[in-house]
């Protein structure tokens, strides 16, 4: 697809939808720099003004961007969780700012809430015994640290939006290390 990444800046959300939507995405190739403004840039457009969309387009835009987060993932590699993180925030945000709408993907909590439970990169066991001694770990053990806590901050942005949710427990033993994550 030539010129996809021409032009983002000047691309409004319904722009960026249909960019985003075409089937060439797919099996788009680009660096990672062209990914990640591809991403800010349809990030930052759907949240000047997210509230007043219909659930039909709620569900465009859902799919589009995560047409744009998988090309983006299958082009450059994962990128250290680049890609997940961004959709995870993103989702926080609209939450946070929108509200739960569970029939629009986008705006349901609970798969953002899921898959941060999902991607913690080590057991709570060996966070716990970490966690207290951080600044003598190697680089990696503190960057998964690092992940937790980040992951753990999607979770508590999200879990207002949930009730009863299966692993709510789960969610609730991770949250009381919080605090002893770097």
């Amino acid at each position: 697809m030539d010129g996809l990444f021409d032009d983002l800046d000047r691309l409004d959300l319904d722009g960026h939808v249909r960019r985003w939507s075409a089937p060439e995405v797919a099996s788009a190739d680009g660096e990672v720099n062209h990914w990640l403004l591809a991403a800010q840039m349809f990030a930052a457009r759907l949240q000047q003004d997210p509230v007043e969309m219909s659930d039909e387009r709620w569900r465009a835009v859902g799919a589009a961007w995560s047409a744009l987060l998988a090309a983006a993932e299958r082009s450059t590699g994962p990128q250290r969780d680049e890609w997940l993180m961004r959709d995870l925030w993103l989702r926080a945000w609209l939450l946070g700012n929108v509200g739960p709408r569970p029939d629009v993907p986008l705006l349901d909590p609970r798969p953002p809430f899921e898959r941060a439970l999902d991607a913690l990169p080590m057991s709570r066991e060996e966070a716990a015994e970490l966690a207290p001694r951080w600044r003598e770990l190697e680089r990696e053990q503190i960057r998964s640290l690092r992940m937790v806590k980040r992951l753990l901050t999607v979770m508590r942005t999200v879990a207002p939006y949930l009730g009863d949710h299966p692993r709510w427990a789960e969610h609730e033993a991770w949250q009381r290390l919080a605090g002893d994550l770097p």
